[in-house]
């Protein structure tokens, strides 16, 4: 630990500053937060701050935390990863928050031009939200946006319906009543079972699945219906690699959901720190900038 900056009591600064964070992003940012020592930078940190605070006393900036949006980012950093859609949706929520600082500080680039300065640097995020919006409608990818989707679909919908029809038939009959714990049918493992007494177990052929907290049931896939529980997970695993196709825009690494992330991390290292947690201290903690004198020779 540098002792120098225990006296100045720079910890115990940034723990002050700590408490205006309203994002996990913002959190990181300042963890990594280091005195500068060099002066240009300095002055130009100070100038952009200072920017910053007149834009915040006239301007709400609208960053809130987006939940997933780091683990999104994790994610990433593995080549080949498929996001799920509530991921997507944050990435969704995040360009359009960007999008929206980057417009302004263009149009305001007269007042603040230091702040137009670095919305120039920021990607123009647009035609990718839009990609991703018309992909994705409250929560699931629209069908209609993939004809190979469409069809999953349809085929997923006559498979779940062939097994039910098939696991109602079995719980109905009399030869299975004295196996049976309740005449339900249930999902363990992504796999539709239905409930068998434990004592029972050895009377039915078929896969266990897992069993009651009491010990009392197990949860059993008959063999009857193994194929066609092989055949839904099968259409559901081809349902998500099209959706993650769908997202990733066929593939383009130019308008994908990645590169919508990767973007994303970028524009928040690159330009959007400046808005964040010093001008907002500031506000709430009033002081005044030091001059800054140059170095005795």
């Amino acid at each position: 630990m540098d002792f120098s900056l225990v006296a100045l009591e720079y910890y115990r600064l940034k723990d002050l500053v700590g408490r205006y964070l309203s994002t996990e992003a913002g959190k990181f940012a300042l963890d990594d937060l280091a005195p500068i020592a060099d002066e240009q930078k300095l002055e130009s940190e100070h100038a952009i701050t200072a920017e910053a605070i007149s834009y915040l006393r006239e301007h709400r900036v609208p960053f809130q935390d987006i939940a997933l949006l780091g683990q999104v980012l994790e994610k990433l950093s593995v080549e080949g990863v498929m996001l799920e859609i509530p991921e997507i949706e944050a990435i969704q929520v995040f360009l359009a928050q960007v999008e929206g600082l980057r417009v302004r500080w263009k149009e305001d680039r007269e007042k603040f031009p230091k702040l137009a300065q670095t919305g120039q640097r920021l990607p123009d995020l647009r035609e990718l939200g839009k990609h991703l919006g018309r992909a994705i409608q409250n929560g699931e990818v629209d069908d209609k946006y993939s004809p190979e989707l469409a069809r999953i679909r349809r085929a997923l919908s006559a498979a779940r319906s062939r097994l039910t029809e098939k696991l109602e038939r079995i719980v109905r009959s009399p030869a299975y009543s004295p196996q049976l714990q309740e005449q339900i049918i249930t999902i363990r493992n992504g796999r539709f079972v239905i409930p068998i007494r434990t004592e029972q177990k050895r009377s039915v052929d078929g896969i266990i699945h897992g069993s009651s907290s009491s010990g009392a049931t197990v949860f059993m896939e008959p063999l009857a219906v193994l194929e066609m529980n092989n055949e839904l997970v099968r259409l559901q695993d081809e349902e998500r690699v099209e959706i993650a196709r769908i997202a990733d825009g066929s593939h383009s690494s130019q308008h994908g959901a990645t590169a919508a992330c990767v973007l994303a991390f970028s524009v928040h290292r690159a330009g959007l720190r400046e808005s964040a947690f010093r001008p907002r201290f500031q506000l709430c903690e009033p002081g005044l900038f030091p001059g800054l004198a140059a170095q005795p020779d």
